[in-house]
């Protein structure tokens, strides 16, 4: 019964981004509705705020960061070096180049998972790889990164030195509104084991990437 109403829920939120979405936009759709609903089961897409912090405190220039709330929002706070792109245009042709390649990986992210999936979902049906999502959003990466909780000293030492990460991290990309550099040096704290999906090495680039990101 659980699976039917995960099955149920997923097939409406599909209905309505292809409702909203011009058809043209996904003229170039190119996975079916079933691979993507079981891409969602799985939940590979997701990348954790622990392992998005590592790649982005080691300056890593294969990812890049994709805002998908309003511009309001963006403007307000934002992740150092992201490029802000409603879920209109996600897909459109102006940021086809930008969204469709394979030498980045691209990490989506809303205040929670919801806008940031849906995203997901509209650039697997204009058949983007490599497009990950923020588990939890910001949210998650306030109470992860930013203002970490620390553990008690009973705890196993790794928790501790993932505390000690992150602290170091949340200090070095305590994010900042649109605009930022994100010049602070890099912490010197060894990260945590967790690591994200990246494009296969030696790809070919199917198109010249535009600004914005981590690079």
């Amino acid at each position: 019964m659980k699976k039917l109403k995960i099955l149920a829920i997923v097939m409406l939120s599909l209905g309505l981004i292809l409702a909203f979405v011009p058809k043209e936009a996904l003229k170039s759709k190119k996975v079916s509705q079933q691979q993507i609903i079981s891409e969602l089961k799985e939940k590979s897409y997701f990348i954790t705020a622990d392992a998005l912090a590592a790649m982005l405190v080691e300056k890593d220039p294969t990812v890049k960061l994709v805002d998908v709330r309003d511009a309001f929002e963006f403007q307000k706070f934002s992740l150092p070096n992201a490029t802000n792109l409603t879920l209109e245009n996600i897909v459109s042709d102006e940021w086809s180049e930008f969204m469709n390649q394979d030498k980045y990986s691209i990490v989506l992210y809303s205040n929670g998972n919801v806008e940031a999936v849906e995203a997901w979902m509209l650039c697997r049906m204009k058949g983007y790889e490599n497009i990950l999502v923020l588990q939890g959003g910001l949210n998650n990466w306030y109470e992860t990164i930013l203002n970490p909780q620390k553990p008690a000293a009973t705890m196993a030492d790794e928790e501790l030195a993932k505390y000690e990460f992150r602290k170091a991290a949340g200090s070095s990309l305590g994010g900042g509104v649109s605009g930022d550099s994100a010049s602070a040096a890099p912490a010197k704290v060894a990260a945590p084991s967790t690591s994200a999906p990246k494009p296969a090495a030696g790809g070919t680039k199917k198109k010249k990437g535009a600004s914005g990101g981590c690079g």
